[in-house]
């Protein structure tokens, strides 16, 4: 069972890591006790339901507030951890830290969250790789000094709970570089501006050779929402040619923005599984193409360009010859034939909508590679 601390760390590894700390919202230092936390929290909540303004550097909203109490109150574990992402501010002795143990804490908890402000303002300053750059070193400065984990080990012995082990110091040591990558994998799943935080990931100094498998690991909820989609949109497509617009319509709204970012973060130059989704899009284009001629006319102006926007996003040299033959063949039929010759004389989209559609025309070695597809 994963542990209170290695949750917690989970949890909060997002865009709001340090904008939903328990003591930034609260406003208290990361080295205040239960009993004057206490104090505030009853002071806090007398205030809120008096109507009245609270005086704080924290937030003054009661959901946030109650939220962020219950956390420094409830479980030490889950402390410990909005401690390490808190301010700890000059030594005050008890923690036996030289003074530049906490500067250089502090330094990179506000270089990170300064950076993060930054990734999330729209385009135009372009300051935010410095600023990434800068948050990476500062963090990577602050884990490596001994006293920095030191630190830790006397608060788990100054908040003196038998919920905390020490244990609990092994397990931020092994997460916090994944925590501390996190806001940047929450924003390749949701900015609207992957391609910079693309550009952070490719020198960030934290999380070194697992970087990678962390942005697969936070990717592939992407990839299993557009791959479902797709393979919806080509059964669709098996219903007829009446089903063509809707699903071009339904592809340009929920599968080609995935499928952008996804190229974005994992380019299909280096990842079979984009290039596997490429080819399933210029599937779903072709097949529409293909449905239009074989129920509705080869002189249906669609088929030009949902062949030309096939050919586009087509990744492997199968699927653009593929795509190239069968233009070659609707635009023959569209010259030389009648109706009732072209109704003999149909491209036949791939109906299991996993491999390469192709013509009746084309040669015998084609079509019973195809059937073969098919029937496995």
């Amino acid at each position: 069972m994963t542990d209170a601390v290695v949750t917690a760390l989970r949890e909060i590894a997002n865009r709001d890591l340090y904008q939903r700390n328990a003591f930034h919202i609260t406003g208290l230092s990361t080295g205040v006790d239960r009993r004057t936390t206490r104090r505030r929290q009853q002071h806090v909540t007398a205030v809120l339901e008096a109507g009245a303004d609270l005086e704080t550097s924290g937030s003054t909203d009661p959901d946030e507030l109650r939220i962020a109490f219950d956390r420094l109150l409830g479980d030490p574990r889950r402390r410990l951890v909005d401690e390490v992402f808190g301010e700890w501010g000059r030594p005050n002795g008890e923690c036996g830290c030289d003074v530049p143990v906490h500067q250089a804490h502090d330094e990179a908890v506000y270089a990170h969250a300064s950076a993060i402000e930054l990734l999330l303002a729209p385009p135009g300053q372009q300051q935010y790789l410095a600023m990434w750059r800068r948050a990476g070193e500062r963090w990577t400065t602050a884990m490596e000094d001994p006293q920095f984990w030191q630190h830790l080990r006397n608060r788990v012995l100054a908040l003196d709970d038998w919920q905390l082990a020490a244990s609990a110091i092994d397990q931020i040591r092994s997460e916090l570089s994944a925590a501390l990558t996190g806001p940047l994998l929450d924003l390749a799943t949701t900015s609207e501006y992957p391609a910079r935080v693309a550009k952070v990931l490719e020198d960030w100094p934290v999380g070194g050779e697992a970087t990678q498998r962390w942005v697969l690991d936070a990717m592939r909820p992407q990839y299993e929402r557009a791959e479902d989609a797709t393979v919806a949109l080509l059964r669709r497509l098996q219903q007829g040619h009446h089903e063509v617009d809707p699903v071009i319509s339904e592809l340009d709204r929920s599968v080609l923005p995935v499928y952008r970012r996804l190229q974005v973060m994992l380019p299909s130059e280096q990842h079979q599984r984009t290039l596997t989704l490429r080819d399933d899009i210029a599937l779903v284009y072709h097949n529409s193409a293909v449905g239009i001629a074989n129920e509705g006319s080869v002189h249906d102006k669609r088929i030009t360009h949902l062949l030309d926007q096939a050919d586009g996003y087509a990744g492997t040299p199968v699927m653009k010859a593929k795509i190239a033959e069968n233009r070659v063949t609707a635009q023959y039929l569209a010259r030389n034939t009648s109706r009732g010759a072209r109704a003999a004389q149909q491209p036949e989209a791939d109906p299991a909508g996993c491999g390469c559609a192709v013509l009746i025309l084309i040669a015998i070695a084609v079509l019973i590679y195809v059937l073969v597809k098919v029937l496995s």
